[in-house]
């Protein structure tokens, strides 16, 4: 059941176009921070009155310590978002048959100016576009900052068009994400994108394969990245864990013609046995996809070598050099935001952030040194 609470807004602490955080003193006195998405419930104010979501803080979930504005009142109590305000915005529906189904123009429906090239696609089409696969939001940013640090480095000027794909994986709301906002801020991700009930991207879309068609032929993408907005799930199972949609996105990407390359989640920093070296969230999925190509970037080291004895001949292993922390002093020597994934730093587990290094100095020698690449069997 959700547990609700009633409070009065003090203060905007932060306001964005797609995200409000309000300070907000609740009947129990309490004052607390709600997040306010504009998109589902209009633009907050001082001194309205507001109904939040508690559920994740009661529960001890990890939210932020925040709760979630679900409806505006007036002072008097009069709802603020009537039905005047409304705004029909497409055919498409988010969030369907919930208190908060909306609509959104997706990019395949007949109003769009790219319909027709919906109607038109068939096949393998995304002439093998690099299709980057990540399990945890956290995974993003390092790998378009490093990506980035690589270009900079080789002296080019043209920068590649990254395009972000958010999965349904973790958080629904794409505004949620401070990284997707520093890096649009920044240039490095040219567009993002949404589908199914995830909304919130510049690039609405009803499922992953036209997502993926709208990142090369709306966005003209160079490289697509596809991961869970922040927050994802487990259970300690073998099979209950969100990570398991990378099977689904692997798939799609192959069967569009893309190149799928996977990072597979690492660390000898966490406590658990079962993710320890590669985590066997990523092993389940490898062995889920036998006969998909793939490509897989990994640390030169003997324990990980030994977890993939018995990988696909279909899958290619590019296997990495360990590198220095002093690199990621490079990276992130500008970025406002902390590289953090499961509550760990880069010196806390540098393993885990080194293959999103990995993987983008993967699509950095694909794409800038052909020759070298060329001598390993990537393209069959």
């Amino acid at each position: 059941m959700i547990a609700w609470s009633y409070g009065t807004v003090m203060r905007i602490v932060r306001d964005e176009e797609a995200l409000q955080e309000l300070e907000v003193r609740l009947v129990n006195e309490e004052v607390a921070l709600a997040l306010n998405y504009p998109e589902l419930t209009g633009r907050a104010s001082p001194e309205e009155c507001v109904i939040v979501n508690t559920t994740a803080v009661e529960l001890g979930l990890d939210s932020g310590g925040k709760h979630f504005v679900t409806a505006r009142l007036s002072p008097e109590g009069t709802p603020l978002s009537g039905r005047g305000e409304v705004r029909r915005e497409g055919h498409i529906v988010k969030m369907r048959y919930t208190p908060f189904q909306h609509t959104v123009q997706s990019v395949e429906e007949k109003e769009s100016e790219y319909h027709e090239i919906f109607q038109k696609v068939e096949g393998k089409t995304l002439g093998r576009i690099p299709v980057v696969i990540g399990e945890v939001h956290s995974m993003l940013p390092a790998f378009v900052l490093s990506l980035w640090h690589l270009w900079r480095r080789a002296g080019e000027s043209k920068m590649p068009r990254v395009c972000y794909i958010m999965s349904e994986g973790g958080a629904l709301p794409l505004a949620l994400s401070d990284h997707v906002r520093y890096l649009q801020s920044a240039s490095m991700l040219t567009g993002t994108l949404t589908y199914g009930h995830a909304f919130g991207g510049q690039t609405e879309c009803v499922n992953l394969y036209t997502a993926l068609l709208a990142a090369k032929y709306v966005w003209k993408a160079d490289v697509i990245v596809v991961a869970p907005g922040p927050g994802v799930a487990g259970t300690g199972t073998k099979f209950g864990f969100s990570g398991m949609e990378q099977i689904t996105i692997i798939e799609a990407a192959h069967k569009l013609g893309g190149l799928p390359v996977l990072i597979p989640r690492v660390s000898f920093a966490d406590g658990r046995e079962r993710h320890t070296g590669i985590s066997h969230h990523t092993l389940t999925v490898l062995r889920f996809v036998p006969e998909v190509p793939l490509v897989l970037n990994v640390e030169h080291h003997p324990k990980l070598i030994g977890q993939l004895q018995d990988q696909s001949v279909r899958h290619t292993i590019v296997f990495h050099e360990p590198k220095d922390m002093e690199i990621w002093r490079n990276i992130t020597e500008s970025y406002p935001v902390p590289l953090v994934s499961m509550g760990r730093t880069i010196e806390d587990d540098p393993a885990f952030f080194a293959h999103m290094y990995y993987a983008a100095r993967f699509i950095w020698m694909r794409c800038l040194k052909r020759e070298e690449m060329k001598k390993m069997d990537l393209f069959s």
